[in-house]
């Protein structure tokens, strides 16, 4: 296995279910990265974000290429990479919030620095059920959160010209995987639903996608996608595993994205990713 770029997945794959980076796993990126391998963050998280976990990793703002919001944007400030994917509009934005309504589906609007969102005090109290205290805390800080009625009561972001950078469904995780292929039967082709956690169901353009962004990304460093190693947990992790060389899913990831992974690493939990690296990789390169 000849590899020149390891792309991880955040929550669910690099970092454990404590939500930080081991040790262990910062020593091992570290490692094959002074060893050539060029190592990328792909996540469904904000930038801002990805850049706190890349400093859980010693790699310091701005050294390393992140593919952040599912494949919206992608930067790399060392070598001047910077794209950014297709954002959404007002009316699909309504279509979206009256299949949410139809469904019972808390929905949330995305931006930059606020996440808008409304859903019904029953749907609400369904959806912590099973949702650790840390997603809880997320919807009480009104720093990055606020409660709106509906789509019309932020009308004038869009007339102002800020983007609406990905939508979520959200409602208890049970009801979600029950009901998630009728919701998705209801969008058109140009769209899919992603479920990426518990209850948390994240809607992107098809053509916004991890492994589209992480390949058009690696050929600007020269490196072609069976070069690629990625690991990934989620439905948003499906072209991540597919587009790449190597594609490997953990042993906590969704059932449906291990049918179509090349391997299978340890959980998040058990330091996946760093083991599957010095198993696979870091024996070749040394």
């Amino acid at each position: 296995m000849t590899i020149k770029m390891i792309a991880s997945d955040i929550d669910g794959t690099l970092i454990n279910n404590e939500h930080k980076v081991t040790d262990y796993t910062r020593e091992i990126v570290q490692k094959v990265r002074q060893q050539g391998v060029e190592f990328v963050i792909a996540t469904g998280r904000n930038y801002d974000s990805a850049v706190e976990v890349a400093a859980q990793l010693g790699i310091p703002n701005g050294e390393m290429g992140i593919v952040s919001l599912n494949g919206l944007r992608v930067e790399n400030p060392l070598t001047g990479y910077s794209e950014h994917g297709r954002t959404m509009t007002f009316e699909e934005c309504r279509k979206f919030e009256v299949i949410g309504r139809k469904y019972h589906m808390g929905v949330l609007y995305c931006l930059e620095d606020i996440i808008y969102y409304h859903m019904d005090d029953l749907s609400f109290q369904d959806y912590e059920l099973g949702v650790d205290e840390d997603r809880m805390t997320f919807f009480n800080d009104r720093a990055t959160t606020l409660k709106i009625n509906g789509l019309d009561d932020i009308k004038h972001i869009f007339d102002e010209g800020q983007e609406i950078l990905k939508m979520v469904y959200i409602q208890n995780g049970d009801y979600t995987e029950l009901v998630k292929e009728r919701v998705a039967a209801e969008f058109d082709e140009d769209f899919v639903l992603l479920v990426v956690g518990f209850g948390w169901a994240e809607i992107m353009h098809r053509d916004v996608n991890k492994g589209d962004a992480l390949v058009k990304y690696a050929a600007t460093r020269g490196i072609k996608p069976e070069e690629i190693l990625s690991f990934g947990d989620s439905d948003n992790d499906l072209t991540l595993i597919e587009r790449c060389g190597c594609g490997v899913a953990m042993a906590n990831a969704r059932e449906n994205l291990k049918a179509i992974a090349d391997d299978i690493a340890d959980s998040n939990d058990d330091n996946g990713v760093a083991n599957y690296i010095v198993k696979n990789i870091l024996k070749e390169v040394a």
